[in-house]
């Protein structure tokens, strides 16, 4: 490869891999699920997860709640990724990864978090970028 076509080639990969690194983070509060997803979220939920969290999402006995102030004590700092990867790992196991992604979306949208126009994906990585805030930040 001659050198031209390497300094070619450096100048346009530099700045695509630099952004892939500055892009900002994104928040529960930016509209990461859409209300379709929730509405089938519900359905999943409460055939799945409601005989232990719930039928409100107010957790019993040992099993915690997934709406409130103490669902959100217990997530607030971390991210999407986390909570996706908890269900993942330790609910369940009979559910594929796009059925959690609606529960997921469900359980946002119990919280009062925001909607927005595409679905809740399942990729834990990009997932990971996406916080969850109990407040909405001044950004």
């Amino acid at each position: 490869m001659s050198r031209r076509l390497c300094f070619s080639l450096a100048v346009l990969l530099i700045p695509a891999s630099f952004l892939a690194f500055s892009q900002p983070s994104a928040s529960v509060w930016d509209g990461i699920y859409s209300s379709d997803q929730a509405a089938k979220g519900a359905v999943a939920y409460t055939a799945n997860c409601a005989s232990c969290h719930g039928p409100k999402m107010q957790g019993k006995g040992q099993t915690p709640p997934l709406e409130g102030n103490e669902f959100l004590s217990n997530w607030t700092g971390m991210t999407v990724g986390d909570l996706f990867d908890k269900i993942q790992t330790s609910m369940p196991a009979d559910r594929p990864g796009q059925v959690n992604a609606a529960i997921l979306a469900y359980i946002f949208q119990s919280n009062k978090f925001p909607s927005g126009e595409h679905e809740l994906g399942t990729d834990s990585e990009a997932l990971g970028r996406i916080h969850i805030d109990a407040a909405k930040s001044g950004k």
